[in-house]
């Protein structure tokens, strides 16, 4: 049995382990609501979570569908497990379509270059700017640059890549063509024909060419400039100028106002002439800069220099000149006058000027006729008219009038320019050479007329006279003795070389009378007749070396010529044996024809004589001394010449041109 001491030993062991309980039970109450309460805080903090998820996911989502670049998922392998709109469109595959591998895409030029991009990609954990040629679906080639990144999955380790892939075919083209018209702006700039020298804010050289440093002699190549400071060049310059501290001055001046200047003109020592330009580079109303342009106008000057002083010759010329000068514009006003042309019409410069020339000077009958002129001129054409005038003191006056249209640099007809000149007195010459004509016309009839009466006057009596004579010798034929019958063979002789005379005289004055009508003459034939027709006697032969020409010509007066010319060389022949040459040259214009003989030849001193009337070197009773002068004159009416080579005792050849 227990006794009272264990008993309540039991009792407070029990107590305590009531006690106990309690506590626990406490305790865990406590901790259960605890739990509970955590519990349902859990929940509403997954709620949350996941509401923040799902919209995370939405705008992921959105961001990924409506991305303007292409935006590709693929796994390690190349292979594409999403893709966007954009990349649709770009690369011309669809993934919801149909699988492919993005890597199988890259140019096979690129091949090497693709798999360096995927070793960074792995090593790295992306890649940026990453530039690579692609051949599209459609089997176009496209220039694309990649910004790509690994995804790593819950073990930490890499599951897929993501990228962003843009097309820049054509920002490449824009660039390239950017930098190829850099290159060419450099080259133009490079060889410009002016200097040129583009300083940056600081004043540090940025760009200048080989021709700013001919200018000022600058012992190095333009690209060795680049980058120097200039703040100072102009001190270190100054002296190739005639106004050195000048020079100085007006560049700091220009840099320190920064404003637009041209045509800056600098005069250096050596002769040249330099114009200088200075233009201020800004951008968004910043001061960048600014461009210096030298050029070299030397020459430009002189030859203004020299158009001044030809300009002021021409000038003097003009205003002195003896014709006169006037400039109409298009509404025909006087614009300008020299004062010839202001000597002419009587008129003052300020009388003439803005007025129109036709309404002051020109004469009612020939204003139709000028208002014509005057619409060709302003068709451009040029001409040329008579027209008639009154002077301011109402003097009637006769113009020539040379007009033509005036242009401007671009074409196009801004008026006229008139040349006049006075003819009045020309005109009035004109009218009294023409009477005299009619005068010398009528006299010349006359005379005709006179020597056809006289020649007949004339030889009425010589013929009586030799019925006379011979009636005196019929009738006294038996009572005459030989000195008489001498006495009156003379007389016969007499007589008829004065009738030969008379018909030459006739027939000299009638040459340049006879209006006959040229026509074609064939000088072979006329010459063969004439050979067959005239006496030649047996010792002399004539020959023919050429085939004569057929000229156009009077026909009767051209076989006269050739008559007397033949006949004349059998005359004067004296040699046993006679021979006469006809022959023939060509030139471009004329023939030229001569007739030789191995006659008794002329002395030089009578080669003129013998072709003026009257004047022969024979007395026999065959010469009258008017063959040649008869001869000459024909040659003369067909514009040709005739002249003569001759030695006494060996033979003369007479020479004579018609033209073709």
């Amino acid at each position: 049995m227990m006794t009272l001491d264990e008993t309540e030993i039991l009792k407070r062991a029990l107590e305590r382990e009531r006690a106990s309980r309690k506590a626990a039970e406490k305790i865990l109450e406590e901790k259960s609501t605890e739990l509970y309460n955590l519990t349902q805080e859990l929940k509403i903090s997954n709620t949350k979570l996941e509401q923040i998820v799902q919209e995370r996911t939405s705008e992921l989502k959105g961001v990924f569908e409506n991305i303007i670049d292409a935006y590709v998922v693929m796994d390690l392998w190349g292979n594409v497990l999403k893709m966007n709109d954009a990349a649709v469109h770009l690369l011309g595959y669809d993934k919801r379509l149909e699988d492919f591998n993005l890597i199988t895409l890259a140019d096979e030029s690129e091949v090497d270059n693709v798999m360096g991009a995927f070793d960074i990609l792995m090593n790295q954990g992306a890649v940026t700017n990453f530039q690579v040629k692609i051949n599209t679906k459609s089997g176009e080639q496209k220039l694309v640059q990649i910004n790509a990144s690994i995804i790593i999955g819950s073990e930490n380790k890499p599951i897929a890549a993501q990228g962003i892939v843009r097309d820049i075919t054509k920002d490449k083209e824009a660039e390239e063509h950017l930098i190829q018209s850099e290159n060419r702006l450099s080259t133009l700039i490079r060889n410009l024909d002016s200097g040129v020298l583009l300083e940056d804010e600081n004043r540090k050289i940025v760009l200048t060419n080989n021709k700013f440093c001919n200018l000022f002699e600058i012992p190095l190549l333009p690209e060795q400039l680049v980058g120097s400071d200039c703040s100072n060049s102009a001190e270190q310059s100054k002296n190739m100028f005639l106004d050195p501290e000048g020079f100085v001055e007006r560049i700091n001046e220009i840099v320190e106002k920064r404003e637009l200047t041209l045509g800056d003109e600098l005069k250096m020592v050596n002769g040249k002439i330099l114009e200088r330009d200075y233009i201020p580079v800004f951008s968004d109303s910043k001061y960048k800069g600014h461009l210096w342009k030298y050029r070299d106008i030397t020459l430009k000057r002189r030859y203004r220099q020299s158009i001044e002083i030809e300009k002021e010759k021409y000038r003097s010329i003009i205003a002195n000149m003896h014709l006169g000068l006037v400039e109409l514009d298009k509404e025909e006003r006087i614009v300008m006058a020299n004062q010839s042309y202001l000597k002419m019409t009587g008129y003052s410069e300020d009388e003439v000027l803005g007025k129109v020339g036709k309404d002051i000077l020109l004469a009612k009958a020939d204003r139709d006729m000028v208002e014509e002129r005057m619409k060709e001129r302003k068709n451009g054409l040029t001409n040329a008219y008579e027209i008639r005038i009154k002077n301011k003191k109402g003097e009637l006056r006769h113009w020539l009038i040379s007009g033509a249209p005036n242009y401007n640099f671009n074409g196009q007809v801004t008026g006229s320019i008139g040349i006049v000149y006075d003819i009045t007195e020309i005109k009035a010459l004109h009218l009294q050479k023409e009477n005299l004509l009619l005068k010398l016309e009528k006299s010349n009839d006359e005379l005709q007329e006179y020597a056809h009466i006289v020649s007949h006057d004339l030889k009425s009596p010589l013929r009586s006279i030799d019925a006379l004579l011979q009636w005196i010798k019929e009738d006294n034929k038996d009572k005459l003795d030989e000195a008489s019958m001498q006495n009156i063979s003379h007389i016969e002789t007499t007589l008829e070389k004065m009738e030969q005379l008379i018909s030459d005289v006739l027939e000299y004055s009638s040459v340049g009378s006879d209006n006959s009508k040229n026509e074609s003459v064939d000088t072979n034939d006329l010459v063969n007749d004439l050979i067959k027709i005239l006496y030649i006697p047996e010792h002399i032969e004539v020959e023919v070396h050429n085939k004569l020409p057929i000229v156009t010509g009077d026909k009767t007066k051209l076989q006269q010529l050739f008559q007397n010319l033949i006949s004349n060389a059998v005359k004067f022949i004296d040699k046993p044996k006679g021979k006469i040459d006809i022959k023939l040259n060509v030139s471009s214009d004329y023939y030229q024809f001569s007739i030789s003989d191995n006659g008794i030849g002329i002395e030089e001193k009578f080669h003129e004589k013998i072709f003026k009337i009257f004047h022969s070197l024979n007395k026999s009773k065959d010469s009258t001394g008017i063959g040649l002068s008869i001869v000459k004159k024909i040659v003369d009416l067909h514009d040709g010449k005739i002249w003569l080579n001759s030695k006494p005792g060996i033979g003369t050849t007479f020479h004579f041109t018609l033209k073709k």
